[in-house]
């Protein structure tokens, strides 16, 4: 017989183990329940976070909605004829950002094309109404989105002949003489060289304005050697850089240089590089750590917006046909310093890919006419476009023995100034160039046998 199984008197609940567990919880879950309204509180403004974010995140993460919001933009501001804007919000930089974000985006050029458009009719609504400032910016922008160079040629032609034609060149060149009369050469926008070469802008070939800007910087040359003589090489710098900018082809200049050179301890590339504005530590030329300083304390904001102005204000100049001079106003000078700011911009390394083939030829053409000053200083517009160090090296060598070649063909006709003058320029284009030594100790010989006599 199977025994039965005895009941216990005492059965444990069902559950227990359960119960237990929930009990020992109960503290946790009681402070959960006493702080809920903490936690509903943490949710909603979890909720109101996510609401306020979601179209940054949205951008960051879907950047083609970004880049459609832009070209909207872009698009309203065309429409209302904002084309540039230095605070990036003009027709031009919200397109560029947009194709920036997306490159794919056909929409974005076909925009900045449509911009350049409006540019060049904006121009010439400004040019019927005789707002002459007004339309050489607008051509500018034409230029730099690539308007059809023909049409952009035309209207450059049309605002300089009218611009000639209401400036008034006898009256400018009268107070361009009084000015120099007065010896105020380099002083603001009434002295006597930007008179001049504002009249020579609009008349190139005026024998007056020639003649008087030759006079006026021959005098700012004298100024910069009696600096030199009184110890202060910072300002001898500035005043020849002015010269150089104005006309590089002074006939004062190579000598004035090569006195530079001598009290500066630098060598022929320094002086270029330091005319040109470099920052190389030269006390008191206005270049250096402090200046270094000011461009790294700018906000990468300012420094765009100061790249664009710039690179409209070069596209300015090159259509005024002011791509060498004058100083501070050049095509060239306004190139180079965008490119001191941002060596790595597209935009810039564009603007000087378009001025250097100009600088390239008239290099060859001012050596092909033997006028080796002229030479120079298109070298020198080469080496601040950035053109080939390689090319570079080997056109100053040239230059160099051409120079030399010259000084001695002076030297046997007797002319010891002209000779000492090609010595000075064959120096400055290249130190090392072979033969220079031997010449020099031919020009001091030929000095001092002068002397004697």
């Amino acid at each position: 017989m199977n025994p039965r199984r005895q009941a216990d008197p005492f059965p444990e609940p069902p559950g227990a183990d359960a119960i237990a567990r929930w009990l020992a919880g109960m503290p946790e879950r009681l402070g959960m329940l006493r702080h809920w309204r903490w936690w509903l509180i943490g949710s909603m403004l979890l909720v109101v976070a996510l609401a306020m974010l979601r179209a940054p995140i949205g951008a960051w993460l879907w950047p083609q909605t970004r880049a459609q919001a832009l070209h909207d933009e872009a698009e309203r501001a065309l429409a209302r004829g904002m084309l540039s804007a230095k605070d990036g919000r003009g027709a031009r930089e919200l397109f560029e950002a947009a194709l920036a974000m997306d490159p794919d985006r056909g929409e974005a050029r076909q925009g900045l094309a449509r911009v350049a458009v409006a540019a060049l009719g904006q121009a010439r609504t400004a040019l019927a109404e005789d707002r002459f400032a007004d339309a050489h910016r607008h051509l500018a922008l034409a230029r730099a989105l690539s308007v059809p160079r023909a049409e952009a040629d035309a209207l450059a032609d049309a605002l300089r002949t009218r611009e000639a034609g209401q400036a008034g060149i006898d009256g400018m060149f009268a107070r361009a003489e009084l000015a120099h009369a007065r010896g105020r050469l380099d002083d603001g926008p009434g002295s006597a060289l930007p008179l001049y070469a504002r009249v020579l802008a609009l008349e190139p070939a005026h024998a007056g304005a020639l003649r008087g800007r030759e006079d006026a910087l021959g005098e700012l040359l004298a100024q910069a050697r009696e600096a030199l003589r009184a110890g202060d090489v910072g300002h001898a710098v500035r005043l020849v850089a002015t010269v150089r900018g104005y006309d590089p082809a002074h006939i004062d200049l190579p000598d004035t240089v090569a006195r530079l050179m001598e009290e500066s301890g630098l060598d022929g590339d320094g002086v270029a590089r330091l005319l040109a504005g470099e920052a190389i530590g030269l006390p008191g030329a206005g270049a250096g750590p402090e200046g270094d300083a000011r461009v790294a304390a700018m906000g990468a904001d300012q420094r765009a917006q100061r790249v664009a102005s710039l690179l409209a204000e070069a596209e300015a100049a090159r259509a005024a046909g002011n791509i060498f001079a004058p100083p501070g106003g050049s095509a060239v000078g306004k190139v180079a310093e965008a490119r001191a700011l941002d060596p790595a911009s597209p935009a810039v390394a564009a603007a000087a890919t378009r001025l250097l083939p100009a600088a390239q030829e008239c290099h060859a053409l001012a050596l092909r006419g033997n006028r080796l000053r002229s030479a120079a200083s298109c070298l020198d517009a080469r080496a601040a476009l950035g053109d080939d160090a390689g090319e570079l090296a080997a056109a100053r060598r040239q230059l160099a023995e051409r120079w030399l070649a010259v000084g001695d063909e002076r030297l046997g006709a007797g002319e010891i100034g002209n000779a000492r003058s090609a010595l000075a320029a064959a120096r400055v284009a290249d130190p090392g160039v072979p033969g220079l030594a031997d010449f020099e100790l031919r020009v001091r010989a030929a000095a001092a046998a002068l002397r004697s006599d």
